[in-house]
C-alpha cells in the first residue's frame, strides 16, 4: 500500500505542476487494472497466494523547445493472475532525455523503435500482454538530404525490471524517391528501406563455432498513391541457435506483403507472408512474450465478440505461409441508411520444405472466413449481422495434443438509440462445433449514457460439454480525461490477443477495477 500511496502523491504533485507551470508542456498518464480474486472450483480457477493482483503505471512527459524528458513508473503489488511475470516490486524503470533539431535528434535513455514494419526489429510496450521491451541506450536519427532518413540505435533491452544480458545494436536507411519529383506534392509515393540489426550475448560454451553476434538485415520498398499502396519487406536473419528454435542453425528468413485498394463504394486489404526460424529474442533461453528482438503479430481479423475471441490465431515465428483479404462493399451510401458488406478470408499452413519458406504444406494451422454487414435502418437503429466458418488447429497455436476443431459461429449486434444520449446495445452470439468443449451461446447488454456513463452485463455460456456459465456484469464513468470502471466476473481460460500479440490467460472470478487518467499542462 505504501508504494500506493506513493504513486498517487506523485501523480497530484505532477498534476498541481501542470496547472502553474508557464514554461513548456508536461503531458502523462496513469493506469491502474486492479483485481480481487475469488474461489471458484466450477472453472477451476487456482487462487493466488494474495488474492489480490494490481498493476500501476505513471508516464510523464516534459517537453521544452528542442528538448524532451520522461519517466514512467510502474508498480505490481503484486502482478496480476497470468501476467508473464510474477513479482511483487515497484520501480522507475523508463527514463530518457532527447533533443530534435530540424535535421537531427539525439535521444539517450529508454526509447521505442521500429525499423520497417517491425519484421526485422521492434521496441514497444503492450500492457494489456506484458510486454515492454525498451532499448536502454543511445538512438541518433539524422537526415542529411531532404529524401535520406537515417537511423542508429544500440542498448540493452528491458527485460522486467531488470536488463537482458546482450546488446541490441542496428541502423535503418529510408530513401524517399518522391522527393525527386519536381511537383510541390506529389500523389504517389515511393521510399525504400534497409535495415541492419544485431543482437550480441556472451557464449561460454565449448563450440568454437557457435555465434555470440546474430546479424539480421532487411530490405523493403513502399508505393503509396491516391487509390493504391504497395508494401514489400523481405528479411533474413543469421543462424540463432536457441531454446525456442531447439538450436537450430539454419538461417531464419521472411517475406512480408500488404497492399490496399480504395476505389468508389469497394476496398480492398491484401496481407501475404512466410516465413521460418523467425523468432529473435534479446537471449537465447527467453521464451513466451520475453525480449523479443522483432515483431510478429497474427495477421489475421481481430475479434470483439465473445464466440469469435474462442478459437484465435498465434502467429508461428518458426515455420507458416499464409495471409488475409479483406473486402469492403458500400451498398449503399445513403447518409441516413447507410448499409456495407465486409469479407474476410485468412489462411495459414504449414511450410513444405525447410529453407523454402515459398513452399505450401499440408499442415493446415487456421482458416477465417467471415461476413459482416453493417445496416443503419434509421437514425435510431443499426445493426450487424456476421457468420464466421473457422478452422484451428489447437495443437499448433496452443501445444498440445488435441482435435482439429471447426466451427460455424453467428453474431447479431443491434443498438437502439432511444434519446440522443442514450442507447441500448444488445448482442446474440452462437458458436457451434463437433470438437473440443462443444457448443457455446452467449448475450450481452449495454446501456449507454453518453458521455459519461455506461453499463453492461454477458453471459458466455458452454451448454455442451461442461455446462458453464462465464457471465460479467460491470460499468464505467468518463469525465474529461478519467476513466474508472468496475466489473465482476468469470474469465475463460485461454489466449488472449492484442494487436495479434497472444498470451494465455487463466481461468479466474474476480471483481476488477480500473482507472486511467491523463492530462497535460496545455
Amino acid at each position: 500500500m505504501k508504494n500506493c500511496f506513493l504513486i498517487l502523491l506523485c501523480f497530484h504533485c505532477i498534476d498541481a505542476f501542470a496547472q502553474t507551470t508557464d514554461k513548456g508542456h508536461l503531458s502523462g498518464s496513469f493506469d491502474s487494472y486492479t483485481q480481487f480474486y475469488q474461489k471458484d472450483e466450477k472453472i477451476n480457477a487456482i487462487l493466488p497466494q494474495d488474492r489480490v493482483g494490481s498493476n500501476n503505471f505513471l508516464k510523464l512527459d516534459y517537453n521544452y523547445k528542442n528538448f524532451t524528458a520522461g519517466v514512467q513508473f510502474e508498480s505490481y503489488l503484486p502482478s496480476i493472475a497470468g501476467y508473464p511475470f510474477n513479482i511483487n516490486q515497484s520501480k522507475l524503470v523508463n527514463r530518457y532525455f532527447k533533443y530534435t533539431a530540424k535535421k537531427f535528434s539525439v535521444q539517450v535513455g529508454d526509447f521505442y523503435e521500429q525499423f520497417g514494419s517491425g519484421l526485422v526489429y521492434r521496441s514497444w510496450e503492450n500492457r494489456q500482454i506484458g510486454i515492454n521491451n525498451a532499448l536502454e541506450g543511445v538512438n541518433v536519427q539524422v537526415t542529411p538530404l531532404p529524401f535520406l532518413h537515417i537511423k542508429a540505435i544500440a542498448g540493452k533491452q528491458r527485460k522486467v525490471f531488470e536488463r537482458a544480458n546482450s546488446v541490441v545494436r542496428g541502423a535503418d536507411v529510408a530513401i524517399d524517391f518522391s522527393r525527386f519529383s519536381k511537383k510541390e506534392n506529389p500523389t504517389t509515393r515511393v521510399e525504400a528501406g534497409l535495415s541492419y540489426v544485431t543482437r550480441y550475448q556472451q557464449y561460454t560454451g565449448p563450440d568454437p563455432e557457435f555465434p555470440a553476434t546474430v546479424k539480421a538485415v532487411a530490405a523493403r520498398l513502399d508505393i503509396a498513391g491516391p487509390v493504391a499502396s504497395l508494401s514489400v519487406e523481405y528479411v533474413n536473419k543469421a543462424k540463432d541457435p536457441s531454446l525456442t528454435n531447439n538450436q537450430d542453425v539454419s538461417d531464419g528468413k521472411a517475406f512480408l506483403v500488404n497492399g490496399s485498394v480504395a476505389a468508389g463504394k469497394f476496398g480492398m486489404n491484401v496481407s501475404f507472408r512466410s516465413m521460418e526460424n523467425m523468432d529473435f529474442r534479446g537471449e537465447r533461453d527467453a521464451i513466451g512474450t520475453s525480449v523479443p528482438v522483432n515483431f510478429v503479430p497474427a495477421l489475421t481479423r481481430p475479434h470483439d465478440y465473445l464466440t469469435t475471441n474462442i478459437y484465435v490465431y498465434n502467429a508461428q515465428a518458426l515455420g507458416e505461409i499464409g495471409g488475409q483479404a479483406d473486402l469492403f462493399y458500400t451498398i449503399s451510401k445513403n447518409s441516413k441508411k447507410p448499409s456495407r458488406i465486409g469479407i474476410n478470408f485468412s489462411h495459414y499452413r504449414s511450410l513444405k520444405t525447410t529453407n523454402n519458406i515459398f513452399s505450401i504444406g499440408k499442415n493446415a494451422y487456421f482458416r477465417d472466413l467471415s461476413i459482416e454487414w453493417k445496416k443503419k435502418w434509421s437514425s435510431k437503429w443499426n445493426s450487424i449481422v456476421a457468420y464466421h466458418n473457422l478452422f484451428y488447429n489447437k495443437s499448433v497455436v496452443e501445444g498440445g495434443i488435441y482435435d482439429d476443431i471447426t466451427a460455424n459461429i453467428v453474431v447479431l449486434n443491434t443498438t437502439y438509440k432511444y434519446t440522443a444520449k442514450k442507447s441500448f446495445r444488445f448482442e446474440l452470439q452462437h458458436l457451434s462445433t463437433q470438437q473440443d468443449n462443444g457448443n457455446w451461446a452467449a448475450a450481452v447488454t449495454e446501456f449507454n449514457f453518453a458521455p459519461s456513463l455506461s453499463f453492461y452485463f454477458s453471459d458466455l455460456y458452454n451448454y455442451d460439454v461442461t455446462n458453464t456459465h462465464y457471465p460479467n456484469v460491470g460499468g464505467s464513468f468518463t469525465k474529461n480525461g478519467s476513466r474508472f470502471s468496475l466489473a465482476y466476473g468469470r474469465q475463460r481460460a485461454g489466449l488472449f490477443c492484442v494487436g495479434g500479440i497472444c498470451r494465455f490467460v487463466p481461468a479466474a472470478t474476480a471483481i476488477t477495477a480500473t482507472l486511467t487518467v491523463t492530462f497535460n499542462s496545455n
